[in-house]
């Protein structure tokens, strides 16, 4: 699952079906990238720092690079956050 395209110096947010520029991004943006996460089996491809570089605007990059560090952190922690969430509400039978 690929959460960033960078193309032409310019930086987008894949969300679903819509590719989001980092300024109109919003937080139920956000809230729905961690969710496809959380919900996904795919293998969430971070893009590399060379790929960063190539954004040109200087703002954008640093905010990209902040939520990105985010999103890595939240990826890399998923299953812990499943086993945690399952402790806590464990399934009910009937």
């Amino acid at each position: 699952m690929k959460v960033l395209i960078v193309n032409s110096g310019k930086s987008k947010f894949v969300i679903g079906e819509n590719n989001v520029e980092p300024e109109n991004l919003s937080r139920d943006d956000l809230l729905m990238i961690l969710n496809n996460i959380y919900e996904s089996e795919e293998n969430v491809v971070i893009p590399s720092i060379e790929e960063l570089d190539e954004i040109r605007n200087p703002i954008e990059k640093e905010i990209v690079q902040q939520i990105i560090q985010k999103i890595s952190d939240f990826s890399n922690n998923v299953e812990n956050i499943r086993q945690e969430v399952q402790a806590q509400f464990p399934v009910i039978e009937d």
